[in-house]
């Protein structure tokens, strides 16, 4: 098994045992319990726009979650108010579908998804010593397989929000490999301006999940959960 970040859930398939939300508190952050009850013991205080994967477990009102932080992945509950799915704010739905590209759409808002072939010559690739295994991608953990070789990799991600033309920086995709970008879902909040796409990617021992933020035609940054 290549050396990954352990963490606390196993994604089978798109949203089957919870969603991607963001902490949404009126405070502008919310704390993190190790019981679900108000007056259980404070673990950590999460920032509005923190992405956490909530459970479809659930006591009474608290709802477990999962999240990184401080490169450590974490759990607690969370009172059900303090969390925005994403899958609630508005759907951009999918318009086309090929083999090597999705695209996606609705009135101002366009997002091109492509893929190619995995090109290792652009890649430091670092292997066990035997030989048998990926461990590193350019000195970095990478997702999509499980130490195989892979054989896909997103050639760009180009955004079009009214009049403003955005692309996915390189270390927005970097070392992740396997895209199924037919497996993609895009929502925006146009109250804020933010867009959001995420997408589960590859299967097995080497499925992931990411999302993106684009704030103001801007990326912001990305989050990953593996999965096993």
């Amino acid at each position: 098994m290549k050396i990954v970040i352990q963490v606390f859930l196993t994604l089978l398939s798109s949203f089957s045992f919870g969603q991607l939300a963001i902490i949404l508190d009126k405070d502008g952050y919310s704390n993190v319990r190790t019981n679900a009850e108000s007056g259980g013991k404070i673990s950590d205080t999460l920032h509005n726009g923190h992405f956490v994967f909530v459970s479809d477990e659930t006591k009474g009102n608290w709802r477990i979650i999962y999240y990184s932080k401080n490169n450590q992945e974490l759990r607690g509950y969370v009172y059900h108010d303090r969390l925005k799915f994403i899958s609630n704010y508005e759907r951009i739905p999918a318009l086309t579908k090929q083999i090597n590209s999705s695209t996606y759409g609705k009135d101002s808002i366009k997002i091109i998804l492509t893929v190619e072939k995995f090109d290792k010559s652009r890649y430091r690739v670092s292997y066990s010593k035997d030989h048998n295994e990926i461990l590193f991608v350019n000195g970095k953990q990478y997702w999509g397989t499980d130490g195989e070789q892979p054989k896909i990799e997103y050639q760009s991600i180009l955004i079009t929000i009214a009049n403003r033309k955005i692309t996915l920086p390189w270390a927005a995709i970097e070392n992740l490999f396997e895209p199924t970008i037919h497996n993609t879902q895009v929502n925006y909040d146009r109250e804020n301006d933010i867009l959001y796409i995420q997408s589960v990617n590859s299967d097995g021992a080497g499925g992931y999940e990411v999302i993106w933020r684009i704030e103001g035609g801007v990326y912001k940054d990305r989050y990953i959960f593996n999965s096993f």
